[in-house]
Order: structure tokens, then C-alpha cells, then sequence
């Protein structure tokens, strides 16, 4: 796996889009049978789940640190590097906690094509609505603001309407993962200039916030620590970003997230599967809504609606 993920960095700058195309379904590939195999693992059995979301989600907020993308400029859909080491983390973290001699829990037939088809049209879904997005970055800004509002309302819309062909213990995790990626992501873009000291914040706060949510299963609660933290290190700089270090904005907004990720954890491997292979994808929309040429605060607050309606849904 390890020889796989470093392919794409043995791809020479004059290949051809042929060989970065097929490059890149090798990894698309490699990446979700390394998320499939740790969501095996995990769900081997009824406790200790706790370790794929927490090292997922973990693995996301660093993984930009070093590198969103592909080094290959022409490559229309680059995989994101972010998930492949989301898959990798993953794998380790379900690894420590399968027992010896455990069973794949069995797989529901219905289920396995529900997660499968929504797998399917939610990461398209996602990526052309990212890309409408930046497309249309140089329109006017009424027009431009439309079609981002646009794009982030059908993410919510496509994760409720998932939710909606799951089983009933599994609906809310789904949501959960989009209003995650809403909430955490001008954080994620942030870190990309800390330290290491402040990168080391981040992994143990998620762990423990997905800890937490055995004592306080609360997803919606900490979904809103986590936007509110987000939203207001932007909305006033002065008097909150400028005041309150960095470590302590990371640490609320990984343990609030994982809270929310704990506390909405499916019973089905399927689901659990389905939601952690939509976190790239719908880091497209949020990474695109983020990069419109406006002004922060706007921005902010679109993401900050998003992960509130989330929130509100997980109620």
C-alpha cells in the first residue's frame, strides 16, 4: 500500500493525461479498499469503533499540512492526497483495536447498495458542485454568491436525503460528516502555516473528542462548539482570534467535531464506509466556497450556516 501511494510521486511532469488518469484511479483504487478493510476491522465487533473516526478525522485535519492535491497541474480531478492518508490512519487505527480471530460483521444486501449508489452520486455530486463553484468565481458577485448558497444547500440536502435510506441507528452519520467538513475547514486551512507543536493539538483533541462522545452524546452540541470557534476567529479577529491562542481554537474545534463524529457512529460497517469516503468530497464544496474572491467573514458564515443546519439535524 505504502509502494501504491507513493506512485504518484514517481509520475514524471511529461507524462501523459493518460498515464496521470490512470495513476489516479490506482490510487482511487488503493484508497478505498484501505478504508473498506479498517471499516471491516472495526466493526468486527460492537465496541472499540472508536478508533477509525478518531483517526480519520484526525488524519483530515493534518493531512493539507502537507499537500491538498496531486503535483500534476493538468489533472482535471486530482485525488485528494488528504484522503488517502485519511485511509491510511484509518487502517492503523482499526488495526489496534480488532481482536485476534474477529469476523466482518455480515453485510445487508439493501444496505450495500444503498451505501454504494449514494457513495457514487454523492462524490460526483460533490466534485461538480465544486467545480460549478469555482467556475463561476468570476461572475457577478449575486450570481456568484447564488451558486455557491446553491451548492452548499443540496450538500445538506444530499446527506439528509441519504440518511433517509439508512437504517434508522445509522441516518445520522452522514449528516454528521458533512457539517464536520463545514465546520473545520477555515481551521484546516489555518493550520497549514502552524507548527508542529500546534499540528499535534489537533489528532489528540479529535481522539478525545470522540472519546468523549461515550459520556455526552451530543453530535449536534458539538458540532455548534465546533462552527461558533470557527466563525468567530473570523467574524473578530481582534478581539477572539488575536486573544485566544491557536492550540486552544484547534482543540475546540477537533474535540467538538469529534464529538459530533463519536456521537453519530452507525451500527452498520456499510454506513460507517460510506460516510468516511465522503469527507474528501465534500471538502470540494467547502474548499471551494472558501476560495471564492469575497470577503472572509461572508464566507465563513455560509460555511457556519451549513454545519448549523447539520447541527440542527442531529439535534
Amino acid at each position: 500500500m505504502l509502494v501504491l501511494g507513493s506512485v504518484r510521486y514517481l509520475v514524471p511532469a511529461e507524462a501523459s493525461a493518460d498515464t496521470v488518469t490512470a495513476v489516479g484511479l490506482v490510487i482511487s483504487v488503493t484508497t478505498g479498499v484501505l478504508l473498506g478493510a479498517a471499516t471491516a476491522g472495526a466493526w468486527s465487533a460492537a465496541t472499540d469503533r472508536w478508533a477509525l473516526p478518531a483517526g480519520a478525522w484526525a488524519a483530515f485535519l493534518v493531512a493539507p499540512v502537507v499537500g491538498s492535491q496531486v503535483p500534476v497541474a493538468w489533472m482535471r480531478w486530482p485525488v485528494p492526497q488528504w484522503l488517502f492518508a485519511v485511509a491510511l490512519v484509518a487502517l492503523v487505527a482499526a488495526m489496534s483495536t480488532t481482536r485476534p480471530g474477529a469476523r466482518a460483521q455480515r453485510i445487508d444486501g439493501r444496505a450495500l447498495i444503498v451505501a454504494v449508489v449514494a457513495a457514487c452520486v454523492l462524490t460526483a455530486g460533490y466534485v461538480l458542485l465544486g467545480d460549478l463553484v469555482r467556475s463561476e468565481s468570476a461572475a457577478g458577485a449575486v450570481r456568484m454568491w447564488l451558486v455557491a448558497a446553491a451548492a452548499l444547500v443540496a450538500t445538506v440536502i444530499g446527506a439528509e436525503v441519504t440518511a433517509r435510506f439508512l437504517p434508522l441507528a445509522d441516518d445520522r452519520f452522514p449528516i454528521a460528516v458533512t457539517g464536520v467538513v463545514a465546520a473545520a475547514y477555515p481551521l484546516a486551512v489555518e493550520l497549514r502555516a502552524a507548527t508542529v507543536w500546534v499540528l499535534l493539538v489537533a489528532p489528540a483533541a479529535a481522539v478525545a473528542g470522540v472519546l468523549l462522545a461515550r459520556r455526552l452524546p451530543y453530535p449536534g452540541a458539538g458540532l455548534a462548539v465546533a462552527f461558533v470557534t470557527s466563525t468567530v476567529a473570523v467574524l473578530w479577529p481582534a478581539t477572539f482570534a488575536d486573544h485566544i491562542p491557536l492550540p486552544v481554537r484547534v482543540a475546540l474545534v477537533a474535540v467538538g467535531t469529534g464529538l459530533a463524529l463519536g456521537a453519530s457512529l452507525p451500527g452498520t460497517a456499510t454506513t460507517a464506509a460510506l460516510g468516511m469516503s465522503l469527507l474528501a468530497p465534500a471538502a470540494a464544496v467547502s474548499g471551494a466556497v472558501w476560495a471564492l474572491p469575497a470577503d472572509p467573514r461572508w464566507v465563513v458564515t455560509a460555511l457556519a450556516v451549513t454545519a448549523a443546519a447539520c447541527a440542527w439535524q442531529l439535534r
